[in-house]
């Protein structure tokens, strides 16, 4: 079974847009969260050594020098090297692990960010309903992380849960005449796909952030997005709920905090109902508890 250990590490976020670290203790965050850009289009070195300077920063306003370090990353690893990334292209087969442990003199350990972020959820479930659990994170692009019987599950070659290029498709709904009836998840999940819809139905183009203010203020093509959103969502979901017959599921990332806006789709498929779902219980911590919980003392 998962669990996390009382012993302060580094948790740590490595993402296309930002990085992010905090010092983590069992469950619990203990310092504040440092943060900074990673500029992703950058040399290998020049991430690792942003990747340390935050580290050394937050040592320095700590005072907790030394310590183990987790990492989640928007992809899966091979031998400590991260394999093909949309959101980190000038990372693949770089020794990531090998670099920064050499550089830091510790402990570094490389995970997937979706399966840092179900497992910093899952000790905050309780028993009744965390033994088989779903995590999906729902930002630029979209990750799954699977619990079964308490273990984080990885597949043969760490594979398991890197859906990004897996199909979606909803045929007969005339209501999703305005986009594409067969994509792949990342197409019509990440982000990205928000922002493109809204443009296609509205004629403007704005950020994820602005429609969801204007889904707050009932801007009828706002919530239209998020319908077709949840749609496309629940048709995936049910895939994997046929998948791996879940007791949960959660959800994190940013697009999470539209959760009210398409969730109510999701009552339109049969195949979701009695399966508990749930908006992220830690908020953007998860990925960082997950994270340090990597580390085995």
């Amino acid at each position: 079974m998962v669990k996390m250990k009382n012993t302060l590490v580094w948790g740590f976020d490595l993402g296309g847009t930002q990085m992010r670290c905090a010092l983590v203790e069992g469950s619990d965050v203990k310092s504040r969260i440092f943060r900074c850009a990673t500029q992703r289009d950058r040399p290998p070195s020049d991430i690792v050594n942003d990747i340390i300077s935050l580290i050394r920063t937050a040592e320095k306003e700590t005072g907790k020098k030394g310590l183990p370090v987790g990492m989640g990353v928007p992809t899966s690893i091979t031998k400590g090297c991260l394999d093909i990334c949309e959101n980190l292209p000038t990372m693949p087969n770089y020794p990531l692990a090998k670099e920064l442990s050499q550089s830091l003199g510790r402990t570094v350990v490389l995970e997937n960010d979706a399966s840092c972020f179900v497992l910093g959820e899952y000790a905050l479930f309780d028993d009744r309903v965390k033994k088989t659990l779903l995590g999906f994170t729902l930002g630029t692009s979209i990750g799954m992380g699977i619990i079964i019987n308490g273990k984080l599950f990885k597949g043969a070659r760490g594979q398991a849960g890197e859906i990004w290029r897996s199909p979606v498709s909803i045929t007969g709904d005339e209501s999703d005449a305005i986009v594409e009836k067969d994509q792949i998840v990342d197409r019509c999940l990440g982000g990205r796909f928000l922002g493109s819809l809204y443009k296609k139905i509205s004629g403007t183009e704005i950020s994820g952030a602005q429609i969801h203010e204007k889904a707050v203020q009932n801007d009828p093509a706002a919530l239209q997005c998020f319908a077709v959103y949840g749609r496309r969502l629940g048709a995936f979901l049910c895939q994997a709920v046929n998948m791996f017959d879940p007791h949960a599921i959660v959800f994190g990332g940013s697009v999470s905090s539209d959760y009210a806006f398409f969730a109510p789709e999701f009552s339109k498929f049969s195949d979701l109902k009695g399966i508990q779902i749930y908006k992220t219980k830690a908020g953007d911590t998860a990925a960082l508890l997950g994270a340090a919980s990597l580390i085995k003392y």
